[in-house]
């Protein structure tokens, strides 16, 4: 068995490098401070980041969490050291490309991928990404994100990183399977759901307003009034036609 370096000894060796990039090896949780148990992700085994915090003058302190950014969505949180296990990686290792042409075609697959989540028991998450529990950008990003296609963590990221198509003005709209669609308010995006056609939707929606899960809802007329309040919350449309790239994607 290859033997446990702690972290802290494998960034020494770097002098805590904020552009060596490491590979995390297990699933762990992102936080949103360097203390407590605000959970804002959760990270899937063989993400990619750097250290943000500490630097080698900072790293005398005593540490328990490190600040992180993930090289494919340019995320930013705390992880715990504690148990934490990743590899330096290699530089010479070359990081998916993909255009939009390859993105329209591995649609269907992310719809039925999303559509296998659904049918597993679930529940909503906030920060959720492993599954079978997932919030709702969280669903949106696993499901590009397992046919290695890259996008933002959070719904307002991903509104700004996609296609604008339209903004929703009565029933005027023309949506293709796969465009994600954008909810909230004028003044923010708090909410997101993938169109999977005939006017019908998925998205993972809380308890308050929502279905406690992944659930499918309608654009269409309808009486459920799930469908109506996120209806009633619709701001724009947009379409992924990138991956996210670390060096030239506006963050």
């Amino acid at each position: 068995m290859k033997e446990y370096i702690d972290p802290i000894s494998l960034f020494k060796q770097t002098n805590f490098s904020n552009t060596i990039w490491w590979k995390v090896k297990i699933n762990i949780s992102g936080y949103q401070n360097e203390s407590g148990n605000n959970l804002v992700t959760e990270i899937l085994k063989n993400k990619i980041f750097r250290l943000v915090y500490p630097s080698f003058y900072q790293s005398k302190k005593k540490l328990s969490r490190i600040l992180v950014q993930f090289y494919e969505d340019g995320f930013i949180c705390w992880i715990d050291l504690q148990n934490l296990s990743i590899e330096k990686l290699d530089s010479k290792n070359s990081f998916v490309e993909t255009d939009a042409e390859a993105i329209q075609e591995k649609i269907p697959l992310i719809i039925n991928w999303i559509e296998g989540q659904s049918k597993v028991k679930n529940k909503y998450l906030w920060g959720g990404t492993l599954g079978p529990n997932f919030d709702c950008s969280g669903l949106i990003q696993t499901a590009f994100l397992k046919h290695s296609i890259y996008i933002p963590r959070d719904s307002y990221q991903i509104k700004s990183f996609c296609k604008h198509l339209f903004n929703f003005t009565g029933n005027n709209y023309s949506l293709k399977k796969g465009d994600i669609l954008f909810f909230g308010s004028k003044k923010k995006c708090d909410h997101v759901g993938i169109y999977k056609g005939d006017g019908f939707y998925y998205h993972s929606s809380g308890i308050d307003y929502g279905r406690n899960g992944i659930g499918i809802d309608t654009l269409k007329q309808t009486d459920d009034k799930i469908s109506l309040h996120y209806q009633s919350k619709l701001i724009s449309a947009g379409r992924i036609i990138r991956s996210y790239r670390w060096n030239k994607t506006i963050r």
